[in-house]
């Protein structure tokens, strides 16, 4: 709680500007919200034009305290700042618990997610929910069926259950596949009642979809969920207000041209589906979806610019606090303009800065007009004036840890503390309540706070440069420390949010070392599978690395490759190309043709060319990779059997067996000498030889490899990572190839969960799964299950590869053979996994120093 004296204050909206003509806007959409369908309006400027302030003022005056001829109004606000936006899902639990706390039952979106996470998620902590109609069994409970007719988790209750309560449109079915949650007899009968759309969560032979199919159905569920209420309460209508929105477009993607952000692809589903819905958009610039049909009338004239105040709107805002002296109003409005000149437009950072430091002298009683004149001609210069002023009425102790504060892009409790610690700055322990409680600084939902930008430019612009370094080097430290984890398997969204702020940091400390640092603490996001977060940091780098060192630099050639493996990883070999190719013309200038950087830098050109499916291509750069290396490096080097690795698959998918097992076998021998037996490398290794046995009819031998591989991936990544679902697929063919559709199938279902959780619904992987899955439905059950899977299929590999692709003709003459012959036989495709070093070589090495006796 802030200290009494500010308790006691005078109550002050102070960071809401009362402006007129939003206001209309808004509640002229509000009246006019249609019954089946969505309305948006957009309110965008730059920074500190008080957008945040308008989306607060909005949800307060349509709240049960505020206007009471809102009260038709159902109200949610999404506030994004400083949460991450590269998870679609997370996205819908956050507008799911908006509407929940404002009295909105939401069962089969709660049931949707639930299934959505047991599937494809189950070692991440489920997200918490408001007002939840689920809950976690544990312990006895989850082998019981309470007195009430709760139903809690074995087999046999869910049995009971079944028997209990015969097969519910969704409920019956979901409650049967839920073995850690609770739902009440009460809330199942409900939803027997009222939730037809939970059908849609199995497919018509009863069986649960696949979870990439849930995750794509959760804006729909949401939606439905949204509209059973409306239908409920016809006189109602639905109101989301979403700040900071113009971040989605920065961190949500993966950079692919075919694959939309996935964050946005929610948002705009949830909104296409759900009627009597008024969506607000506050951000930085307009939303871009005016330049998508769907959208492009809904958004006609209807992206507002905020700009500077009026001083009648400033005016009144004042007097609303209440100020009442006149001259003290005007004092404020004349302080807070852009320029000295009087006609200026009032900023509203700087209104809020005047009502701030207003507040302050009131609590002093000394408040006279001529405290609030600011003498500085510009812009910059006037908000420096106005924000030294504010930091002087907080004392010397405060102000010195604001300062030091204000090279963070955002901090915590803990960060504070650690300021507090290292600078003795002995500031009361309610003092982060107080600077969370300034007008200036914004709070998201994870504890983080951040000085507005304007602010912390201004008071950067005025610290010693002595001040701004050791901030700068206690701050890294600390957000270092916390995004340290022993293991992609205790990765937490913690870890990335501190390793975002610590690399924040470690640019601002120079572009020197920056590569090498970035390296050391990004390859658990690589092996976790958080793509998209390793791509934003690997964008800065590489753009920091250009700009301060130049194309040709070292740190840019690694960035490049950092880059390009990352893309690659998710399927963007358009993307990937040019960096790889600008890698290995680096390379060859600094290094040499002979050099083992140049030849990895060799052999990843090779691999896109062996991914777009052109072995001819392929494997000549192979083999000049390997001559290089077997000439350059120690014997048994793990790069050395990487390009054999790559070499040996470019020379099978040319049915040159022989000498293609003779490469997989030698590659095994240098992992498992230099690397160890469980290692990931030596996994990858046994599964590709595994592969070309398959291809060979020895069958026996192969599903020993495959199996000792699957086990290595799980024990080393985790049940839900790529490598383990490329395990899962190839010994789930090998299965199918033996006639075991039966054990070939759950394979398939796990594998395609994965890689459907891992890189999205567009990715050639996701493509290989759907594949194969179709093609033992299509053995066990007929045509009807296998042609949307095929179709999905095929329709991904024609837009990356195009239609002259190897796995692309495979589809598509699988797709045919539904319709020309239910009896023709369709083919699986294989994956392999060792196509690029994901690792710079130097850590290799550091690898097998540290394993040397």
């Amino acid at each position: 709680m802030p200290p009494a004296r500010f308790a006691t204050l005078p109550p002050a909206n102070r960071i809401f500007v009362d402006r007129e003509e939003p206001q209309r806007i808004f509640e002229k959409a509000a009246f006019a919200i249609p019954a089946d369908g969505v309305i948006l309006r957009v309110f965008y400027g730059i920074g500190g034009q008080g957008k945040t302030a308008l989306c607060r003022e909005l949800m307060r005056k349509i709240g049960s305290d505020g206007d009471p001829s809102y009260g038709f109004l159902r109200r949610a606000l999404l506030d994004l700042h400083g949460r991450p936006k590269t998870d679609p899902d997370l996205l819908l639990v956050w507008i799911r618990n908006g509407f929940a706390e404002a009295g909105i039952d939401l069962p089969a979106f709660d049931l949707a997610l639930a299934l959505t996470w047991e599937a494809a998620r189950v070692e991440e902590p489920f997200p918490t929910l408001t007002k939840p109609w689920l809950g976690r069994a544990t312990g006895t409970a989850r082998n019981a069926v309470d007195e009430g007719g709760s139903w809690l988790g074995s087999d046999t209750a869910k049995e009971l259950i079944g028997e209990a309560i015969g097969e519910i449109p969704g409920a019956g079915f979901v409650v049967r596949r839920l073995g850690n949650w609770v739902i009440d007899k009460a809330k199942r009968a409900y939803l027997d009642r009222t939730r037809e759309s939970l059908k849609q969560l199995y497919d018509g032979a009863g069986a649960l979809k696949p979870s990439h199919e849930l995750s794509a159905l959760l804006p729909w569920m949401l939606a439905q969920d949204l509209n059973h209420h409306l239908l409920q309460n016809p006189a109602e209508r639905l109101v989301l207000l979403i700040d900071e929105y113009e971040r989605v477009f920065e961190q949500g993607g993966a950079g692919a041209r075919w694959i939309e952000n996935p964050f946005d692809r929610h948002m705009r589903t949830l909104l296409k589906e759900t009627n009597g819905l008024l969506a607000v958009f506050f951000s930085r610039e307009r939303l871009p979806w005016d330049v998508d049909p769907d959208w492009r009338e809904d958004l006609a004239g209807n992206q507002h610019l905020l700009g500077g105040l009026a001083d009648a709107d400033a005016d009144a805002f004042l007097a609303a606090i209440p100020i009442d002296d006149v001259a003290i109003r005007q004092a404020i409005i004349d302080g807070a303009r852009e320029s000295t000149k009087t006609d200026a437009v009032v900023y509203p950072l700087m209104l809020d800065l005047q009502v701030e430091h207003w507040r302050n002298l009131s609590s002093k009683g000394k408040v006279l007009p001529e405290s609030f004149t600011v003498e500085a001609e510009t812009f910059e210069a006037r908000c420096i004036e106005m924000i030294e002023r504010v930091l002087r009425d907080y004392g010397d102790p405060l102000q010195a840890t604001i300062e030091r504060l204000s090279v963070a892009q955002r901090f915590d409790r803990a960060a504070f503390a650690c300021v507090v610690q290292k600078f003795g700055t002995a500031v009361p322990q309610d003092s982060f309540e107080r600077i969370e409680a300034m007008s200036f600084v914004t709070r998201s939902s994870d504890g983080f706070l951040s000085l507005h930008n304007v602010v912390a430019g201004a008071v950067r612009s005025q610290i010693s440069e002595e001040k701004r370094i050791s901030s700068i080097e206690v701050l890294l430290e600390h957000y270092t420390a916390r995004a340290q984890v022993g293991s992609n398997l205790t990765l937490t969204d913690a870890h990335v949010l501190a390793l975002f702020e610590a690399a924040f940091l470690r640019r601002l400390q120079g572009s020197q070392g920056y590569v090498d640092w970035l390296c050391s603490l990004t390859n658990i996001l690589q092996k976790s599978v958080h793509f998209a977060q390793a791509t934003a940091l690997w964008r800065d780098a590489l753009a920091l690395s250009e700009k301060d060192m130049g194309p040709d630099h070292p740190d840019t050639t690694l960035s490049l490759n950092r880059l390009a493996n990352l893309l690659y990883a998710q399927g963007d070999y358009v993307g990937a190309k040019p960096l790889y190719q600008r890698a290995l013309i680096n390379h060859e200038n600094v290094f040499g043709p002979d050099h083992p950087e140049t030849a990895i830098a060799i052999s990843n050109v090779a691999s896109l060319l062996n991914a777009e499916g052109n072995y001819t291509r392929a494997a000549p750069l192979y083999e000049r990779a390997l001559a290089i290396q077997e000439k350059a490096l120690p014997p048994n080097h793990p790069n050395t059997a990487t390009t054999l690795n790559n070499l040996a698959t470019a020379l099978k998918a040319q049915d040159e067996f022989a000498k293609s097992r003779l490469l997989y076998q030698r590659a095994l021998n240098i992992c498992n000498i230099s690397l160890g037996t469980e290692h990931q490398y030596t996994a990858t290794s046994l599964n590709n030889l595994a592969n070309l046995l398959t291809d060979l009819g020895e069958h026996a031998e192969a599903k020993l490899l495959y199996q000792r591989a699957l086990v290595i991936y799980e024990n080393t990544f985790g049940p839900n990572h790529p490598s383990t679902a490329t395990a899962l697929n190839n010994l789930a063919f090998l299965l199918r190839i033996q006639g075991d559709n039966a054990g070939a199938k759950p394979l398939y279902r796990r594998a395609l969960a994965i890689r459907q959780a891992a890189f999205g619904p567009d990715h050639p992987e996701t493509a290989i799964s759907l594949n194969n899955l179709a093609g033992v439905i299509k053995d066990q059950d007929g045509s009807a299950g296998a042609k949307s899977l095929y179709e999905r299929a095929l329709s991904i590999y024609e837009k990356i590869f195009g239609p002259s692709h190897p796995n692309t003709q495979t589809i598509r003459n699988n797709l045919r053979s539904i319709s020309s012959d239910a009896g023709v036989k369709s083919y699986s495709v294989g994956s392999y996994t060792l196509k690029l070093l994901p690792e710079p070589p130097g850590e290799i090495l550091d690898e097998l120093e540290r394993r040397a006796p």
